[in-house]
């Protein structure tokens, strides 16, 4: 097949398929047009067809018999196509591999690599053993990768929302998630006065979220550890150069990172229940607090907020009177409605358990084995009083 040299338009292509086919050029073109319309499909297999078919006068010069005859020319843009078109169907078939054993349909992806493999032996003398063996491996590979890493999701894309009504049918396995987000909304549970809870979570790549009651203590006593694989692989899709899972127990945020597990007990009770999380993820972050029956913690999972340090004073130093007591003003207004806000999320932060909670002290550098912290309640700190206020001209 050559683009035509003698009666073309533009190319030559039409033309050369027209003669091709036996067809009238006529009609070749009207199909050309009416698929340009339909978002210029048209348009793209023209130029395609311009870029892969040689023309008449290549085919004759490559023959060196200046009529055309003889078999026509592989052009170079024709071999980077297939080259193209063979990475990408590895790539993808290397993702469904993938795919299928961390979604646990492992047995699949190894039928398909069986059907392949009865292809290649059928066509044992016409195909190259090397060439027919790469989809197989381009299947199998990456699905071994996953089994050997342990990492399994849940075949789950929507978000998905738990509320047992009692402790009794919270499941022995636990709960799990995949691509979707997944909220325990344990509020209208009845949990007994005293005694031990566990609540197993086998997370994916998205947010979990656990809902306590705001109207009583619950001690929570949290064990996480994240899959080193999958959070790498989150970060290569998020940008993130060193990957973590946030995990944050009524707001005082931990950053699991790949690879390291971690215990954040809480204090003994003596009359409250203790939640016992085992809290498994494959990247994605865990809150845990209580939420009061107003707030959506799927749309609020920060709520009451995070302590943030109030504005500085601001410095007035060769400011005219006039301009610094504005500035100053202004900075007592905005300091105000700061207090009143810290005010309000310090009291809310540590959940009806305790006054305040402190950061867990970090593991030293290059330290191995897992993280450990406690968070241990805090008297409350007795207001301080107001600094006097000095304008300088």
């Amino acid at each position: 097949m050559t683009r035509a040299r003698e009666g073309r338009w533009l190319a030559g292509v039409c033309a050369g398929l027209a003669r091709q086919r036996n067809l009238p050029p006529a009609s070749v073109r009207i199909v050309f047009a009416l698929a340009g319309l339909a978002g210029g499909i048209g348009v793209l297999a023209y130029l395609a067809c311009w870029l892969i078919i040689p023309s008449e006068s290549e085919s004759a010069e490559s023959n060196g018999d200046g009529n055309g005859a003889g078999p026509p020319v592989v052009r170079g843009i024709v071999v980077l196509a297939q080259l193209c078109a063979a990475c990408v169907g590895l790539a993808t078939l290397s993702a469904v591999g993938a795919a299928g054993a961390i979604f646990g349909f492992g047995w699949i992806v190894l039928a398909i690599a069986a059907a392949i493999l009865v292809g290649v032996l059928a066509t044992w003398p016409r195909v190259g053993p090397g060439w027919a063996l790469l989809p197989v491996a381009a299947l199998v590979l990456p699905a071994f990768a996953m089994n050997v890493g342990g990492i399994r999701v849940a075949a789950q894309t929507a978000d998905v929302v738990q509320a047992p009504r009692s402790v009794a049918l919270l499941p022995h396995e636990g709960y799990r998630s995949g691509l979707g987000s997944l909220m325990v909304d344990l509020r209208r549970t009845a949990i007994p006065a005293t005694g031990n809870l566990t609540l197993r979570i086998d997370a994916g790549l998205r947010r979990t979220i656990v809902a306590l009651p705001a109207d009583r203590c619950i001690f929570v006593d949290l064990h996480y550890d994240v899959v080193p694989f999958a959070a790498q692989l989150v970060s290569v899709l998020t940008g993130r150069h060193r990957p973590y899972s946030i995990v944050t127990l009524f707001g005082t945020p931990q950053f699991a990172r790949a690879g390291e597990a971690g215990n954040v007990p809480g204090p003994t009770p003596a009359k409250a229940p203790v939640l016992t999380i085992d809290f498994h993820s494959g990247g994605g972050g865990l809150y845990v607090r209580d939420y009061p029956n107003t707030i959506d913690p799927q749309h609020q999972p920060d709520w009451p907020g995070y302590p943030v340090s109030l504005e500085p004073r601001p410095y007035v130093a060769g400011m005219s009177r006039a301009v610094a007591r504005q500035e100053i003003d202004g900075w007592l207004l905005r300091r105000r409605v700061q207090s009143a806000s810290a005010a309000l999320v310090n009291r809310l932060l540590p959940g009806p358990c305790g006054p305040g909670l402190t950061q867990p002290a970090e593991s030293s550098a290059g330290t191995s084995g897992p993280v450990t912290g406690s968070f241990i309640p805090q008297p409350p700190q007795p207001p301080q009083p107001p600094q006097p206020l000095v304008v300088r001209p």
